[in-house]
């Protein structure tokens, strides 16, 4: 399939696929059993650059991103990343999202204060703007200077190797619209809960939760106005890396299943041959359905939302296909922990639980009929 990438991406591509054959691969199974951050993959990433990849090259970035110069460049990289390490991936995506909005909204001076530690040392940026189901939501009381903070935030990916974290979504006394700011590790009154994250997959992108009781954050560490998340479609935005890690993993599992389908010579078969020619289809439209809807951001950003919607359901599906598939092509024994399919089956089981599988097409379907649609909606 001839997806159009330029020789500058497929630079990129090879780039990746080499560092994940030689390194990231290699040492996924590791992380797993130790529920442990892939420290190494991040250095990795850090020498290569990639953690400044939705950086404006003005400020020393790469330009990638939906908002950059190349923005399709991104997407490719935390696809080929999710190849070999679907939770590597996931700490790549969260960290370049959450740079992608601080460049789009922050002033130089932060942008520089915030970016210090990733420049010198690799430190990540997490994403926390949920809180658990039942919480009460997280409250900014003004005093002088600046507010005090308090209350829960989970699934904050990055956490436990970040220097300055990312709290959105914080209701104020002050404003009519929720707010969001930057908060140093070391800030009193913040504790960050690793031994919290025990899942059954995608255990090597430790999100821990976050409990923040009376935490002081100066005024200039507020960045964007109220309401801008949601008045942007970040939410929304950060759907299309999510989707390109579904993808990447299921290509993983694809191709895992095609090689171990050769070596036991069962090709002839004709009910295998129609599975692969189901799940080859299927992968080939959602990708292509994605970068389509990349490529559109700049020209038509609504219809760019609306197709990465159906790029995430299409991709949503193809997964369960692959995962079902697989276990009907291959018998149970490729399921065992020796091989990766068994990890790829964890963690893809668990990280398409991110929002619900419906609203994807529910948001397609009512741009379809004419009717309103929320591209920010996850639940």
């Amino acid at each position: 399939m001839d997806f159009g990438f330029s020789q500058e991406q497929q630079s990129i591509i090879e780039r990746v696929n080499a560092l994940v054959k030689e390194r990231i691969a290699p040492r996924a199974a590791q992380y797993d059993t130790e529920f442990a951050m892939p420290v190494e993959d991040i250095e990795d990433l850090h020498r290569e650059g990639w953690l400044l990849a939705n950086l404006d090259k003005r400020r020393g970035g790469l330009g990638f991103g939906l908002h950059g110069d190349d923005p399709l460049s991104f997407f490719l990289i935390d696809e080929n990343l999710a190849y070999g390490n679907p939770s590597t991936a996931h700490c790549f995506q969260v960290h370049n999202n959450a740079l992608m909005m601080i460049d789009a909204m922050a002033s130089d001076e932060q942008v520089k204060k915030w970016l210090a530690p990733t420049i010198a040392r690799g430190a990540l940026i997490p994403g926390a703007g949920a809180e658990p189901h039942g919480a009460p939501p997280t409250t900014a009381k003004k005093v002088s200077g600046g507010y005090l903070v308090s209350g829960i935030k989970h699934y904050a990916t990055n956490a436990s190797v970040a220097e300055w974290l990312w709290i959105g979504r914080v209701d104020s006394d002050s404003h009519p619209k929720p707010i969001m700011f930057m908060l140093h590790r070391d800030s009193p009154g913040l504790r960050i809960d690793t031994e919290a994250w025990r899942p059954t997959g995608m255990r090597a992108c430790v999100s821990p939760w976050l409990y923040l009781e009376n935490c002081f954050v100066p005024d200039e560490n507020l960045f964007g106005q109220p309401g801008q998340f949601l008045g942007e479609n970040w939410m929304g935005k950060i759907n299309f890396a999510f989707t390109a890690n579904y993808l990447g993993s299921a290509r993983a599992m694809y191709d895992w299943v095609l090689s171990y389908t050769r070596e036991r010579n069962g090709g002839k078969d004709a009910y295998r041959q129609l599975r692969f020619g189901e799940l080859k289809s299927m992968l080939d439209a959602a990708r292509l359905i994605l970068y389509n809807a990349v490529r559109m951001f700049k020209n038509d950003p609504n219809g760019a939302m609306v197709a990465a919607h159906e790029a995430k359901w299409l991709a949503k599906e193809t997964l369960e296909k692959v995962m079902w598939s697989s276990a009907e092509i291959c018998g149970s024994t490729a399921l065992f922990v020796k091989h990766p399919l068994e990890r790829f089956y964890r963690d893809m089981h668990l990280h398409m639980m991110h929002g619900r599988h419906d609203i994807a097409a529910q948001i397609v379907g009512a741009s379809e009929l004419g009717e309103p649609y929320d591209t920010n909606r996850n639940h």
